[in-house]
């Protein structure tokens, strides 16, 4: 599911934003960004996010500042010397009659920017992620009720469908035997009634699909039943509808007439839309 989520809190002295952005993803990915220099912090927000959830590529944006203030900074005194060093040569090769200064140094980042200690920063940190979580939470709920709600319609029109396959594999059964009589009396022959039987019965067998159809209900059973549950259940979903378009495919190579040969199609098409539903679930 996609959300977005945004957070800001203050705490000893620092005011913290998390911008926390998901998209749909077979597993669960989580890159966070603004924290490469505190990598203590950047592990302690991975694990926050595995915690919440279980699917989806989320990026995490970090940024800090003090409060009413400029970041602190401190010369470094061996990176001012080697830049000192290597703008007066350049000065030399280059006769550049302008001396190198102070200014120079600054903007060349002598003066480097001072950390904060990550203890400091967590509390702030922390809760600005919490209510970025609880923000993308709030979009993939809403996100979540309009996926049932698709879901419940595909599932009554795959129960409509298995209703009209199964009547009409009964009926691809009668038409195929009156065919057969037909034929026969059209050609004149004279037929041993038992072994006509024997042949009608070996169609059926082949021709069977009240397996299919019965496992295709129990797969439309237990969608509604995943409906109505609480926890994560994207994996199962998709490999449900995974299992529905197989069960349709044998179904198709099975029938013996078109009209269920067409609604064989209609049932796989109604489990591949689920399926394509089922990514964006959690």
């Amino acid at each position: 599911m996609t959300g977005f989520g945004r957070g800001r809190a203050r705490a000893e002295g620092f005011l913290v934003q998390a911008d926390l952005r998901t998209v749909n993803h077979r597993f669960l990915e989580v890159r966070v960004r603004g924290l490469s220099e505190l990598p203590g912090l950047v592990h302690r927000c991975e694990e926050r996010l595995r915690e919440a959830f279980t699917r989806g590529a989320l990026e995490l944006a970090v940024r800090w500042e003090l409060c009413g203030e400029v970041r602190p900074r401190q010369l470094n005194l061996e990176a001012a010397r080697r830049l000192m060093a290597d703008l007066s040569r350049l000065r030399k090769e280059l006769a550049i009659e302008e001396d190198p200064g102070l200014s120079h140094l600054i903007s060349l980042g002598a003066f480097q920017e001072i950390l904060p200690e990550e203890e400091v920063l967590w509390p702030a940190l922390s809760e600005a992620l919490d209510q970025a979580i609880a923000g993308v939470m709030a979009a993939r709920e809403a996100e979540g009720e309009r996926l049932a709600q698709v879901l419940a319609r595909e599932a009554g029109i795959l129960e409509e469908l298995l209703d009209q396959a199964r009547r009409e594999a009964e009926a691809s059964l009668e038409k195929a035997a009156a065919r057969l009589r037909a034929r026969l009396e059209g050609l004149d022959i004279e037929v041993d009634p038992g072994r006509l039987e024997q042949e009608l019965v070996l169609w059926a067998e082949r021709a069977d699909v009240t397996e299919e159809l019965d496992r295709l209900w129990s797969h439309v059973k237990r969608l509604r039943q995943l409906l109505r549950e609480q926890e994560p259940v994207g994996r199962e979903l998709e490999f449900l509808a995974q299992e529905m378009g197989r069960e349709a495919g044998t179904l198709s190579a099975k029938a013996r007439s078109a009209p269920l040969g067409q609604t064989a199609l209609a049932i796989r098409l109604a489990a591949e839309r689920v399926r394509e539903q089922a990514r964006n679930v959690e």
